[in-house]
């Protein structure tokens, strides 16, 4: 915070975003739990059966409030190509109404929340996972997939639980388990093993009991993670990793390496008092490219006192590790810049 300019102020923001803090942490055991249960899958299950049969893959887009400046330019590269549902975790009113606007095709599940919260990712997927009638794909806001061809592989085999984009190689074990920025779920097989093992794509900080044997079989245990740095078991990771003790397999779709697909990752996550001088400039880049001056005004306050990537720049030490992915930001915009041209043109 001292570092983007605030002073005095800090006497305030520091508060409160220690409240919001320690309030999401609550709510979201809530809106995962038995308001998920009483309410938004009941909810989802008449809203799934009302929702239009089309010949492309269908791929949900999970909508986080404060990131409109993200996911307008991944819908705009997602039209056409696929069909797709907006789901609405938190945003504000005033942030659907600008989705409708501009894309007023798309159908909008709201999910109840209590305020200023949200549903976490797992309980999100668990939701789709455990109620979608079909195969179903799922995108990040900030994802962006500029090669066509991605979608024309969307078809699992029967021992494929999932296919991805993005993968990571475990440094604990010799797999390369999936991320979940792009993901296109073999949804009947995976709620299979869910029901069976009553197991869900939930984060997990230990291992449920009916997970425990499939789970040794491929190596993982008490203190084995698939990711070495984290002491917990990732969104989906307790699901995928029983479903390859099940003798089922992840597929990584071919890519374009002319156009590859990016991700920025963590615009969503945490506080925007304490987001890093690299997070606020990412945020004001992707603001001047898309230049809508109600989004700009609406979302001054996520960097403010800073008012331009310039003056991010100005502020802050570039040799730091994070500054590292400033190429990938430039790419990334770069790229849609020129996406951009080329429809105007068109």
């Amino acid at each position: 915070m001292r570092e983007r300019g605030w002073g005095i102020a800090l006497l305030w923001h520091v508060p409160t975003a220690f409240f919001l803090r320690a309030w999401r942490r609550l709510a979201q055991p809530v809106n995962g739990g038995w308001i998920q249960r009483a309410f938004n899958r009941p909810r989802f299950v008449a809203f799934e059966q009302s929702l239009p049969r089309s010949a492309l893959p269908r791929f949900y887009v999970i909508v986080m409030p404060l990131t409109l400046h993200f996911l307008l330019p991944c819908l705009a590269l997602l039209e056409g190509r696929v069909q797709v549902i907006l789901l609405i975790n938190g945003a504000r009113r005033w942030e659907r109404v600008v989705l409708a606007e501009r894309f007023a095709a798309l159908p909008q599940f709201v999910l109840w929340i209590l305020p200023w919260s949200s549903v976490g990712h797992g309980n999100v997927i668990s939701l789709l996972l455990e109620n979608a009638t079909a195969d179903f794909g799922l995108v990040d806001h900030d994802c962006y997939v500029f090669d066509a061809d991605v979608f024309t592989q969307l078809e699992p085999a029967h021992d494929e639980c999932v296919l991805a984009l993005f993968g990571e190689q475990s440094q604990s074990l010799s797999v390369m388990f999936p991320l979940t920025f792009f993901l296109y779920f073999n949804c009947k097989a995976l709620r299979r093993i869910a029901q069976h093992y009553g197991i869900d794509a939930r984060l997990y900080r230990e291992i449920p009991p009916m997970a425990r044997e499939p789970m040794a079989r491929v190596g993982l245990g008490p203190h084995t993670f698939w990711k070495h740095y984290h002491n917990f078991r990732d969104t989906l990771h307790v699901l995928l990793a029983v479903a390859t003790a099940e003798g089922m397999r992840f597929r990584f779709l071919q890519v374009n390496e002319a156009q590859p697909p990016m991700h920025v990752g963590g615009t969503s996550i945490g506080s925007h008092h304490a987001k890093s001088l690299f997070a606020l400039y990412i945020h004001l880049r992707f603001l001047e490219h898309l230049n809508d001056p109600t989004i700009r005004r609406r979302y001054a306050h996520l960097t403010a006192p800073l008012v331009s990537s310039q003056e991010v720049l100005a502020h802050g030490d570039q040799s730091g590790p994070e500054w590292q992915g400033l190429p990938v930001v430039d790419a990334i915009l770069q790229r849609l810049a020129r996406r951009v041209s080329t429809s105007s043109d068109g």
